[in-house]
């Protein structure tokens, strides 16, 4: 489950022998190939008239550019769904943007910089902090950056040195105390998930961080956990890709995470007890799957990262 960009990727482990097994298992069911989404539907979605909306897919059923995170009422936290295309299913991805004191953007595991979203972002105020929250959402970083050179732009601990000469990081957060920089004046927490090491390599997998945007009171995760839907989104079906794709994550992914690249437990576990008992958010958003509120989204989180 990745939004990767190759070239940044260390070479090829178990693991990633493991889930390229797993997508070729998905791609021998012939049925996949009628319901997933492909690359040319989303080109054509891409070429959409700037009036009209998306098309509307279980990733982003309202087809919206751009949704309030909190429908009650505008905090000032925004995401930006969309379909994913990864082997001809949609794994779905989703970046968080959020409106700081200061009026300032604060953009979370960028997505695609269509003119429809650059539009809807510029509306909102003027990008300055852009973050990749982990190894592999990196894919439309230096899009970004370049569309905003002003903007500084963060990567996960290790990131800058990993993509050297290719995506131009200003900050590497495992070089700020807590991985929250002074000049985001408080308004994050933020939680690095360091006690993981990938088999045989030994280095980190993910290397994820976690935020939590204290004044809207939500929680944003890139890949540690995902909320995919069992067969309909408001309205719309989920494909039968997706599905098996949620299936095999959930049955064959997840142990091999929990139980062989997680080496320091109980550092994982305290890890995980800031997230759903000591911060005070309300909303969780998710890069993969449906954003989930109040003690669901908590128990959500406890049941996927403690099994």
């Amino acid at each position: 489950m990745s939004t990767n960009v190759p070239v940044v990727v260390d070479a090829r482990d178990v693991t990633t022998r493991l889930a390229t097994r797993m997508s070729r298992a998905v791609r021998t069911t012939p049925r996949v190939r009628v319901f997933a989404f492909t690359r040319e539907r989303v080109r054509r979605r891409r070429s959409t008239p700037p009036s009209a909306s998306y098309e509307k897919t279980w990733s982003n059923p309202s087809g919206s550019v751009i949704d309030v995170i909190d429908e009650r009422r505008d905090t000032g936290a925004y995401a930006c769904a969309r379909p994913f295309v990864w082997n001809d299913i949609d794994v779905g991805g989703r970046m968080g943007v959020v409106k700081m004191h200061d009026g300032s953007l604060w953009i979370h595991s960028p997505i695609d910089l269509d003119a429809m979203t650059k539009r809807a972002v510029d509306a909102l105020g003027p990008v300055k902090f852009i973050v990749s929250p982990n190894y592999e959402h990196v894919k439309y970083a230096k899009a970004w950056k370049d569309a905003y050179p002003e903007a500084t732009l963060y990567g996960c601990p290790g990131l800058k040195a990993k993509t050297s000469g290719v995506i131009p990081y200003d900050v590497d957060l495992g070089d700020v105390p807590g991985a929250c920089p002074p000049e985001w004046r408080g308004e994050f927490q933020c939680e690095h998930f360091d006690s993981e090491r990938t088999p045989i390599l030994g280095g980190a997998f993910f290397n994820e961080v976690v935020f939590h945007h204290v004044p809207t009171e939500t929680l944003f995760i890139t890949d540690l956990v995902w909320t995919y839907p069992e067969r309909r989104v408001d309205g719309v079906d989920v494909p039968l890709g997706t599905r098996a794709w949620k299936a095999l994550m959930d049955e064959l992914y997840l142990p091999v995470y929990l139980n062989l690249m997680v080496r320091d437990r109980a550092r994982f576990a305290a890890s995980v007890r800031r997230l759903t008992h000591d911060w005070s958010w309300t909303t969780f958003v998710p890069c993969h799957g449906t954003v989930e509120r109040g003690a669901r989204a908590r128990q959500i989180i406890r049941d996927h990262l403690s099994r």
